[in-house]
Parts: structure tokens; sequence; C-alpha cells
């Protein structure tokens, strides 16, 4: 059971996000709903916790931007007292052809992919340290695995 402990998921508005945000609230965590896109989904996804019994609220952010993270987890921890729980879920895909693809389309699919989990860790592993104790968790899809033509 998962009583008491508050759990970050980034990207838990639809998808393996939304998914792993109800079941962590299944298991009694309070779950912190971030999105970077649509606030009607994440507020559906609190809404479907809130109304099984659970505790969530959805936060907007860039987690690929370490300012905007280190304000949410500090926001998180003001309301909440302490975050056990991280699970780096944010990703993007661009279905562009690599022939096709600007560089800074890449770069953003770097951002959210590879660098939202380091910068998200790096601003909650502090306070998980002082208390001697947390969990971070990294998801991919299997898309990261898969080639695609050129």
């Amino acid at each position: 059971m998962l009583s008491g402990k508050v759990a970050i998921v980034t990207g838990a508005s639809r998808g393996i996000g939304r998914e792993t945000a109800l079941t962590l609230a299944g298991y009694g965590a309070t779950v912190i709903v971030n999105y970077c896109g649509s606030k009607d989904k994440a507020e559906a996804v609190v809404e479907e916790i809130k109304a099984a019994g659970g505790n969530a609220k959805a936060y907007q952010g860039d987690v690929s931007d370490f300012d905007v993270a280190k304000e949410m987890i500090t926001s998180v921890k003001k309301e909440f007292g302490s975050i056990d729980i991280l699970v780096n879920n944010a990703g993007i895909i661009k279905r562009i052809p690599m022939c096709e693809m600007t560089a800074e389309q890449f770069r953003q699919v770097i951002d959210v992919d590879l660098n939202a989990p380091f910068i998200v860790s790096k601003a909650v592993i502090p306070s998980m340290i002082k208390k001697g104790h947390g969990k971070i968790i990294n998801i991919c899809s299997m898309m990261s695995e898969l080639g695609r033509e050129a």
C-alpha cells in the first residue's frame, strides 16, 4: 500500500502516464498529475482518481525546463509535505522522416525524452536524500527501441 505517499507522474494526462497515475492512486498514493498539453485531459484523470476515493492534483509544466520542474517540486512539497515517488514518464515522438525533421524538432524530442528525466530527478533528489528514502522510476515506450524508415 502507498497510503500517505506522494507520487509525481510526468506526462500523466494520457497513455502510460494516465494508467500509472490511476494505479498509484489505487494503491493509496496522492498523485500529482503533471501535464504539458491538455488541461482538460489532466483534470479528467484527477477527477477519475477522486471519484474512486483517491487524492490527486494536476500541475501544468514543461518538465524539460529545470526552473519549471524545480518550481513544481517546490509547490508540491509545500502543499503535500514530501515527494516519495517520481515517475518520469513524459515523452514525445515526432513522426517525421529524418530527412524532413529539423534540428529544432529533434532537440525537442531529446529534451523531453532524455533531458527531462534528469532535470526532474535532479530537482527531487535532494529532498529524497534528506529524508533517507524515495523512488524514481523511468519509463519509456517500445518506440524508444524500434527503428523507423528514414
